[in-house]
């Protein structure tokens, strides 16, 4: 993902962490939104394979950014992932035409 720029969907928000007011953490169990500043677990969804690398195995490629419309809202590591079905034939396949 070093260089990607894909649209992406938020499937869910697991799990946020976040300040009150009295400046103590507040863990909150499946949140409908997340406030600035508030560290939160998501699920994201692609529309197309999208080849990642978890944070824990390579730092420098586990690292990504949300941006809309020019902004940055978000900064995040890939902690997990599910792979696709198949991708390894398709590689393999494009490979070949490429040759």
């Amino acid at each position: 993902m070093h260089t990607l720029a894909v649209e992406v969907n938020i499937k869910d928000i697991v799990k946020a962490t976040e300040l009150d007011a009295a400046g103590q953490k507040v863990e909150k169990e499946k949140p409908k939104y997340i406030r600035s500043h508030a560290k939160a677990t998501v699920r994201i969804g692609f529309n197309c394979p999208v080849p990642i690398e978890k944070y824990a195995d390579m730092p420098p490629l586990g690292r990504f950014t949300l941006r809309d419309e020019g902004k940055t809202i978000a900064l995040g590591r890939v902690v997990k992932y599910k792979p696709v079905q198949g991708a390894a034939t398709r590689v393999a396949e494009l490979a070949k035409k490429l040759e």
